[in-house]
């Protein structure tokens, strides 16, 4: 036992003090703060960025709504001919102009700029128009404010589901936009520790090494150890990032954003949340279980990334599942596919998330799920002992044929 906690210490620190793992732990945090703020950057850049127009029209009620909306429009006053608002545009005093005629009540608007005006600028000033247009009618039609306020107020809808266990469109919209974060995060961990683990068990191997150490520790132990390093390097990232979560939770527990996080929270079962840490720690463990089962059976670690190609395309194919399943959670192929053990971890996940499948249907693909990696776990200590002395240089599928053999003479 004290074998093995020397080669898990030694592995963890060594990897955790890696520049790459410090990286790794600060990005997502970074990408998430630019994210969240990124609303009040572009807000304060586009503070002092209003649109500077001019106004040509007889009416005044014309320009009455473009000068209260001052959060879009500056309006320049004095400017009312349109040879000077030729002048001030070509001086680049001006954004535009915009000129309005209204002939026998048919109102019509031309807006002049020197290059393509933007989309949300064209809405804009069509609301700001018909706002003065509607506010012109009401006046010819001898209409009240109050009864006018009473014709264009819109009329609530509310969707009554009659089921309990369905979300709301928008929450809906902000699920679907979890899971596909959360489903690349877990991608992003699969890749990193299965390369992880596969590359520090070959570079052993590679550098003959793994003989010397296996010399003085049982193969058993060493594998154990190895992932248990690994593991805990694991726990320590997702501590991390669960730490600093609740830790910004709590300090912006009065913000909006906050608020809709626990209001969208709110909608789920609590156990969800354990399933979901369930789902994502016994996906991981099988990806790192099979990565170690990989790297002890390559020759070398610039061989790594040929033989672990066929677990890197099984998580890119669950990514992938796990977007369908975000849009389409009753598909036929996204069902199955979210009962495949190397699939599960995304698909079920965004499936269960969406509250699209059944609790019966959760625990059965999480029972298959354990199930896969308790077996992989046996069948990889099976090989472990004689993939270390097998150097072979044939592809993985030769390679994993041998291995069977050589644990038949080492067992």
């Amino acid at each position: 036992m004290n074998k093995f906690w020397v080669i898990t210490r030694q592995v963890y620190k060594r990897r955790v003090k890696t520049k790459s793992f410090l990286f790794s732990l600060l990005f997502p945090i970074l990408i998430a703060a630019f994210i969240v703020g990124l609303p009040k950057i572009i807000d304060y850049f586009d503070s002092g960025d209003m649109t500077k127009i001019a106004i040509l029209s007889d009416n005044e009620a014309f320009i009455a709504p473009f000068e209260k909306d001052k959060d879009y429009f500056q309006v320049k006053t004095n400017i009312q001919t349109e040879e000077s608002a030729k002048k001030a545009l070509s001086a680049g005093k001006l954004d535009g102009y915009l000129k309005i005629t209204d002939t026998e009540g048919q109102i019509s608007a031309v807006y002049t700029t020197e290059e393509t005006a933007g989309q949300e600028v064209l809405s804009r000033i069509t609301t700001d128009l018909t706002a003065a247009k509607v506010a012109i009618k009401a006046e010819d039609y001898k209409i009240t404010e109050a009864q006018l306020q009473d014709i264009t107020s819109p009329v609530p809808v509310k969707n009554h589901v009659e089921s309990t266990d369905q979300l709301t469109n928008k929450q809906k919209e902000v699920m679907n936009a979890a899971i596909l974060v959360l489903t690349l995060l877990i991608f992003i961990f699969v890749m990193s520790y299965a390369n992880i683990v596969a590359s520090e068990i070959a570079t052993e191997k590679g550098t003959r090494i793994m003989e010397v150490i296996l010399s003085s520790v049982t193969a058993t132990t060493h594998l154990l150890a190895k992932l248990t390093a690994i593991i805990l390097m694991l726990l320590t990232q997702i501590g991390f990032y669960a730490v600093v979560s609740i830790s910004v939770m709590l300090a912006m527990k009065n913000t909006d954003l906050v608020k809709g996080i626990l209001d969208q929270l709110s909608a789920f079962p609590p156990y969800y949340l354990i399933l979901n840490l369930l789902f994502i720690l016994f996906g991981l463990l099988l990806y790192i279980i099979l990565s170690a089962m990989v790297g002890s059976m390559v020759p070398n670690v610039e061989t790594v990334a040929q033989f672990i190609y066929p677990l890197t395309m099984l998580s890119i194919l669950g990514y992938w599942g796990s977007i369908a399943a975000s849009n389409v959670p009753d598909n036929i192929l996204v069902i199955i596919g979210s009962y495949v053990p190397m699939f599960s971890p995304m698909m079920m996940l965004a499936r269960m998330d969406l509250l699209s499948v059944s609790n019966a249907g959760i625990f059965i693909s999480l029972g298959i799920l354990i199930l896969t990696t308790a077996l992989a776990f046996l069948l990889t200590l099976k090989l472990y002992k004689g993939n270390v002395l097998l150097y072979s240089n044939d592809g993985l599928v030769k390679t994993l044929k041998k291995s069977f053999s050589y644990a038949k003479k080492y067992n």
